[in-house]
């Protein structure tokens, strides 16, 4: 049986059948074509979500009320794949410890209280997928930790060198499920009046 190529570039809409590429020499091609999270984009299929501009205080200890929680709700018919988080500072004094990531399940029902954050496709305009946040809502019970995942020294917006917006590139390492919700919160000093950004990035994939 004989296996055919194409050599050069090869255009084709979704759903038809087309020959492997090759490239001058024969060989099978394989590139990335386009940055890395730009199919989920131009698809429609990747979200974030981001504290309230005003910020949120980090918190101290794994509780109920999270300052960030991604909910991928029962039923919904798609796994949540965490690409990457964001945190950056915006006033106060914060105190020595982690931002970590945790989760809890089973989460059947909405989280209480708190806001319900809008999350963004980052195909601009695009509607908003299944997964749904919340900043200081009331989970069923306690998060259980994941593994750490930013370091907070304790400073303030005039320390010589202050702390600047980081982020973690997750890419998919964590995958949350219907009924399970996904958490970023601080386990650290109190400080004064810390107050931080947080955002989080990730693609919907149908099960």
């Amino acid at each position: 049986m004989l296996s055919e190529g194409r050599t050069g570039l090869i255009s084709a809409a979704d759903g038809t059948v087309n020959p492997v590429r090759l490239d001058k020499t024969g060989a099978i091609t394989i590139v990335s074509a386009h940055p890395l999270y730009s199919e989920a984009s131009l698809r429609g299929k990747m979200f974030i979500a981001s504290t309230a501009v005003a910020g949120v205080a980090p918190g101290t200890v794994l509780s109920t009320t999270p300052p960030l929680a991604l909910l991928n709700p029962l039923n919904s018919g798609v796994d949540l794949a965490i690409l990457k988080t964001s945190v950056g500072y915006i006033s106060g004094t914060l105190g020595a410890g982690s931002i970590v990531y945790a989760y809890f399940t089973p989460q059947a029902t909405i989280p209480s209280g708190g806001t319900e954050l809008t999350p963004v496709c980052t195909k601009i305009g695009q509607i908003k997928g299944a997964g749904r946040a919340f900043q200081g809502s009331t989970l069923a019970g306690t998060p259980l930790i994941f593994r750490p995942a930013y370091s907070l020294g304790a400073f303030l917006a005039t320390t010589a060198d202050p702390m600047r917006t980081t982020q973690d590139l997750v890419e998919g390492e964590i995958v949350v499920p219907p009924a399970t919700v996904f958490v970023m919160q601080a386990v650290a000093a109190a400080g004064t009046s810390p107050i931080v950004a947080m955002s989080v990035c990730w693609e919907e994939i149908t099960q």
